[in-house]
């Protein structure tokens, strides 16, 4: 009984060189499987002399002679090379048993094996063909296209620049994108580039809307691409980059909070109902703004877990809170209603894009408008001090929040804001009286019997 035949063949080395070959001259070295009689051989990119290549050496695969400089090395690539796409190959077979075939062997050989989710595509290549679809289609201008591109290209110099390509040089699968990777981007660009905080976040925006595209189509992991969601640098606290102004004093007490309940109870106008609806969704979703409210996608919801997850508009960061019962109340009406697929509230169609930001601009300022007036009447009509706005039901949240006892730490978590140095410069005129309440619950009496008489 003879051997048995292998189900796939083992890698192996030549020196390509002629039969009429200059021993001064370094010819290129292969690696090479031969498989239903033909050779399938790749360039290791490697070159040699005749003289330094021992074709025996390495057990029969072919090894460079110590002769060579640096010879221990290029052994090892060598090595590790094979080493690779041998043990893919027997993988895939104990997987795909007898299936092993040419375009297997080619694609190992070209480090893009077909068992990869995202089918061994690059991930600069998706990102650039990503730009140049949504440009084609007018979704984005000339100018953030033409700066999504340089930013690729700045991004492929990185791989390369640092060794963190993996198929190549300056390759990198679009499975192979990690927190890790992202991180060590974000530090060459900053010590290396002397870039700012804010340019680099505005390098990440292409890589970033990149992920989630490839996500959707399942070439990322979703858990993984939550984490690269949340990469953006958090940069110097300020009101203007978190699109918040300093508490006006326009907020509503729970007094007036139940009054605008009891106004809705009585009210006749579907329409302006429905944005009453909107105002207190906001309040009990920790202050949500209305750019928030209005792209809320029902994918942003958990009933289940009874918790908000979305990127919020203004800051491009992942905000994560719970929802109380009220506004889960408000919810299952809308999810009742049915009016939009995509978008909970009917503020926007479904068909809006957030990647255009004119569009989107367009859309806000015309919900903003409209809802606004609306809120204006009703508090005339409750007598209220000062003009109802959407707004009004974030700092409502926020006040009534801080005065029932929750800290400025979970205030702001729960607000969306990068820092409680945010929290703190909006409200700072409610510091002074929740600092004299905090210190006041702490009723320490350590004083002399004579002083106390």
């Amino acid at each position: 009984m003879g051997r048995q035949k292998r189900p796939f063949p083992l890698g192996r080395f030549r020196l390509r060189y002629p039969k009429n070959y200059d021993k001064g001259k370094a010819y290129p070295i292969e690696i090479i499987y031969i498989f239903g009689g033909r050779t399938l051989r790749r360039n290791m990119n490697i070159y040699v002399t005749v003289a330094d290549w021992n074709p025996n050496g390495n057990n029969g695969r072919g090894e460079i002679r110590a002769s060579m400089p640096d010879s221990t090395r290029f052994n090892n690539l060598l090595l590790a090379k094979v080493n690779k796409v041998d043990a893919g190959l027997n993988e895939y077979n104990q997987k795909f048993p007898g299936q092993v075939n040419e375009d297997v062997i080619s694609s190992f050989l070209d480090d893009k094996p077909i068992t990869r989710k995202d089918k061994g595509e690059d991930f600069v290549e998706f990102v650039l063909k990503r730009l140049a679809s949504e440009y084609s289609r007018y979704k984005i201008g000339y100018s953030r296209y033409k700066n999504g591109q340089s930013g690729m290209n700045i991004f492929r110099q990185f791989l390369k620049a640092t060794n963190n390509g993996t198929y190549k040089p300056d390759g990198l699968y679009i499975g192979e994108v990690s927190t890790e990777i992202i991180d060590k981007y974000i530090k060459w660009r900053r010590d290396f580039k002397n870039n700012s905080d804010a340019t680099i976040n505005h390098s990440l925006t292409p890589i970033l809307k990149g992920c989630e595209a490839a996500c959707k189509m399942g070439l990322i992991d979703q858990e993984i691409n939550v984490l690269l969601q949340d990469m953006r640098i958090q940069e110097k606290a300020s009101l203007e980059a978190e699109d918040e102004k300093e508490f006006d004093g326009h907020n509503l007490s729970k007094e007036q909070l139940a009054q605008l309940v009891e106004f809705y109870n009585k009210d006749k106008e579907p329409r302006r109902k429905e944005f009453i609806e909107m105002f207190l969704f906001a309040f009990h979703a920790c202050g949500l703004r209305i750019v928030d409210v209005m792209t809320l996608q029902w994918s942003h919801i958990d009933f289940e877990k009874k918790e908000l997850s979305k990127v919020l508009i203004k800051t491009s960061k992942r905000h994560k809170i719970p929802l109380t019962d009220p506004a889960l109340l408000i919810l299952y009406k809308w999810q009742a209603m049915g009016r939009r697929k995509k978008y909970v509230f009917d503020l926007v169609k479904d068909d809006l894009s957030l990647n255009d930001a004119d569009s989107l601009y367009r859309a806000r300022n015309s919900a903003t408008k409209c809802i606004n007036q609306s809120l204006h009447v009703v508090g005339e009509r409750l007598g209220f001090p000062f003009p109802l706005s959407f707004h009004t039901a974030r700092h409502t949240f926020a006040v009534l929040a801080i005065n029932d006892g929750l800290t400025m730490t979970v205030v702001s978590r729960l607000l969306g804001h990068s820092s409680t140095d945010i929290t703190e410069k909006v409200y700072a005129r409610l510091l002074p009286q929740t600092l004299t309440a905090e210190v006041e619950k702490l009723n320490y009496q350590f004083v002399p019997d004579k002083l106390s008489n």
